[in-house]
């Protein structure tokens, strides 16, 4: 099978139908076609079939802005979503064009045809797996058009994610995922666990709860819950009285204008929105029920997406006593239910995991431009919709924080403009083109909400610059004005047949790769993103960065200690690759984020701590707050013995010296290296490259710059710290080595005689003709001294 069209659509969910929509009524000589793997249209309310299904966002903005929502309820279920779906593909005509059970694997352009060639694989009409039987090469279908957009959402249809729980396989239970509800599933009368806080689970439990026995939502941490009527009491008033088009409008403009105030309220004062939840919570709760424990995130407002609940029904279930809910961690399901860490347990019948989905960015197609492979992890999105490099290509991306379809819409109309400029001038392509100052410069996630699914595969979806128009402002206005109003011509390369697309990913391909080096990964610490290094095997062992510097202060280390260690490295949060936390950084949060960073990776018990420089300081502060967590502590030219730091550092705390210290500038960077060792061959273009861009890195620099205020002034490090840690630290029995390099010209060499003043029950070593990080001057001498020290600390704790 082949066909040609002048716009390939792919997906037929809400986004997919709402293009072709507009597409037909805004370019009708425009040739389209749609392709969605499933056997029906619909997108996500066609796949999730759980009890309660319903929208989190109202329909007056979740509809099309074509189609009034003649529907009473302003939160609809699923089936009358899929409804509103399937009759506007009916209205609309869009039936003939819609090619069901056909899923893209691949789409090819060439510059000579000024053509996308799009190969498609038919699926069993199931969902699509990479070993469907269907999917024979010999079945693929080919498809060529001259734009493509993906309208295929983000995340995999054919699994949720679901975490591995020790004992799942001895329950005598059901265990179900709401993304493939089976339709038979009887929970009349029984006890269920919803394990989640998520969207999906504040509806489930509420709806379960009106038939079975007892319905317990089983949650890790708590979610910001808001109650919200199910019907617009606006809409009513209007209904009948104005054309229903009007009405629509109207209530349409204002529930955009309230979710946009409601953000920017939660975003700017997120005290007074948790006051408002809270208060709203213990209004319609039960009277003591434990609202700080369930209903209080350690995070702010929209960190996470807020949870809607219509009419407030699951404080209703709550308050009958037909659902309850239990913030806990898992210690064990078992034959009849789930253990818990904290030594309860819950009964069970059904068991169903709520907890999340798996991102899938562009529906997993590969994209090659010219035979070059496009990364679309490492590659800048353009006005949230284009990718930097790639031509005639587009993926709607909606909201997180307010409905998916308003952006949707904005998506579709800027392509209908974007098809009649080319149409204006004869050409035949356009892509956008990155200034080198936008591709340089920090990027971040294209979404940057800090949910468990968008954290997990974060890296698979394509970057973001700083600004306009290389950035999605999640504004509505201001994205209105960008791309209903703003000219299509901004930062936009144009072509026709035969001229090659240049740069297509190779500006960003040539960014740091944060996941290059063996062993990285992500993990979600209280809403934070931090970025770790594990590898080898054996009794783990923490190491900590110094100011400034990252995890790859540590590679070195990593390859010795790895042999008889689990050896674990962590960007410190806002520093290099991980997020910051929220507020100022300070040595105390930093300290304090780490007991769940191990928490995260399975370490539970205590471990040796090895710090330099401010990684140093953090060590000991861990030790001092958390004794439970350090077993010993190794600290190489560690921040906190003395007052003396070098000049450039005490600069950091005079304002206006500091924007200019920290002003991304490869030259500051050669000398911030060159300071750190004895050695200067080990200044190497690479060093010199990797601090360079950590300095690119806004969120960096702010969390050096705070830090650099928490612990210094012009005059050096603080005392007032200084004096509480090392006596915390004296009075403790943790075993400890401090290590110093000879001619260390950032902290020097002095601070080793104050500190076997200051702990006289450690031991000590010192390097020769070496500087401020001996773990990469020295490895092997490091790396020798440091497993001899723990050792001896082993066999100690075994006598």
């Amino acid at each position: 099978m082949s066909e040609h069209v002048d716009v390939l659509i792919v997906g037929a969910g809400l986004s997919g139908i709402g293009f072709a929509s507009r597409l037909k009524r805004e370019a009708p000589g425009k040739t389209f076609a749609i392709l969605e793997s499933r056997s029906a249209v619909g997108g996500t309310w066609d796949l999730f079939r759980y009890p309660g299904i319903r929208s989190d966002s109202d329909m007056y903005t979740l509809g099309y802005s074509f189609r009034p929502w003649a529907g009473a309820k302003a939160i609809a279920d699923g089936d009358s979503i899929r409804e509103y779906i399937e009759a506007t593909v009916a209205d609309e005509g869009l039936e003939s064009r819609i090619r069901l059970n056909y899923r893209v694997v691949s789409a090819e352009w060439s510059s000579e045809t000024a053509r996308w060639t799009v190969t498609a694989v038919p699926t069993s009409g199931g969902e699509y797996q990479q070993d469907d039987a269907a999917s024979r090469p010999g079945e693929a279908a080919t498809f060529t058009c001259s734009f493509l957009s993906v309208c295929s959402g983000y995340y995999r249809y054919d699994e949720g994610f679901t975490p591995a729980i020790e004992g799942a396989d001895t329950f005598a239970g059901s265990i179900v995922h709401p993304q493939h509800w089976p339709a038979d599933l009887d929970y009349e009368g029984k006890q269920v666990v919803v394990i989640g806080s998520g969207a999906t689970a504040v509806t489930l439990v509420p709806s379960m709860a009106k038939s079975a026995a007892k319905v317990t939502m089983l949650q890790r941490s708590p979610t910001y819950i808001a109650p919200v009527p199910s019907r617009d009491h606006l809409a009513d008033c209007l209904r009948g009285k104005v054309p229903a088009q009007l009405a629509y409008d109207v209530v349409r403009a204002k529930n955009i204008l309230f979710s946009m105030f409601t953000y920017q309220l939660s975003r700017r004062r997120p005290e007074t929105m948790k006051a408002i939840l809270r208060k709203s919570a213990v209004a319609k709760l039960p009277a003591g029920f434990p609202v700080d424990m369930h209903l209080a995130p350690s995070y702010q407002p929209w960190d996470q997406r807020v949870c809607a609940i219509p009419n407030g029904d699951l404080y209703r279930a709550i308050s009958a006593g037909t659902a309850d809910i239990v913030t806990d961690e898992i210690s064990r399901i078992t034959p009849h239910g789930i253990d818990l860490v904290s030594g309860g347990s819950i009964p069970a019948d059904v068991i169903v995991t709520a907890t999340g989905l798996n991102l899938l960015v562009i529906g997993g197609m590969t994209l090659t431009v010219d035979g070059e492979q496009v990364d679309v992890g490492k590659t800048l999105t353009y006005k949230g919709m284009m990718l930097d490099g790639v031509p005639n290509f587009a993926l709607t991306v909606g909201y997180t924080n307010a409905s998916w379809t308003l952006k949707a819409d904005l998506v579709a109309g800027y392509i209908c403009r974007l098809l009649k400029h080319l149409d204006r001038r004869n050409l035949q392509w356009a892509a956008p083109k990155a200034p080198a100052d936008v591709a340089a410069a920090e990027l971040g996630s294209l979404i940057d909400l800090k949910a468990g699914y968008i954290l997990r595969g974060a890296d698979k979806l394509p970057r973001q610059g700083a600004g306009s128009p290389w950035r999605l402002h999640q504004n509505y206005l201001r994205d209105f004005a960008l791309l209903r109003a703003g000219r299509v011509t901004d930062h936009v390369r144009f072509g026709r047949r035969g001229q090659q697309v240049r740069g297509s990913g190779r500006a960003t391909a040539a960014l740091p790769d944060p996941l290059v080096l063996p062993g990285t990964g992500h993990v979600d610490v209280g809403g934070a993103r931090l970025r770790y290094r594990k590898t080898g095997s054996g009794d783990p062992v923490l190491l900590l960065h110094g100011i400034g510097q990252s995890l790859e202060d540590w590679n070195e280390q990593h390859e010795r200690l790895s042999a008889r260690h689990t050896v674990i490295s962590v960007d410190l949060p806002g520093f290099a690759y991980s997020d910051r936390l929220s507020g100022p950084a300070t040595l105390t949060k930093l300290a304090n984020a780490l007991p769940a960073f191990l928490d995260a990776l399975g370490v539970h018990g205590p471990l040796p701590v090895v710090g330099n420089s401010l990684g140093g300081a953090v060590a000991m502060k861990l030790a001092a707050d958390h004794p439970d967590r350090v077993s010993a502590l190794v600290l190489a030219n560690s921040a906190g013995f003395g007052k003396e730091v070098a000049l450039v550092l005490r600069l950091l705390a005079v304002g206006p010296l500091a924007a200019v210290l920290l002003r991304p500038d490869e030259q500051a960077s050669r000398r911030t290296v060159k300071s750190l060792f004895y050695d200067k061959t080990l200044v190497t273009g690479e060093r010199v490259g990797h601090a360079f861009a950590l300095s690119r890195r806004e969120t960096h620099r702010r969390t050096l710059l705070d830090v650099a205020h928490d612990l210094g002034t012009i005059s050096g490090v603080r005392a007032e710290w200084r004096r509480d840690l090392i006596e915390a630290l004296a009075q403790s029995s943790v075993p400890t080595l401090v290590l110093w390099g000879s001619h260390d010209h950032i902290l020097p060499f002095s601070h080793l005689e104050a500190a076997a003043a200051a702990l006289p029950h450690a031991e000590s070593h010192v390097f020769s003709k070496t500087g401020h990080m001996p773990q990469i001057e020295r490895p092997d001498e490091f790396a020798a001294v440091v497993q001899g020290f723990l050792s001896r600390v082993l066999a100690g704790s075994t006598k």
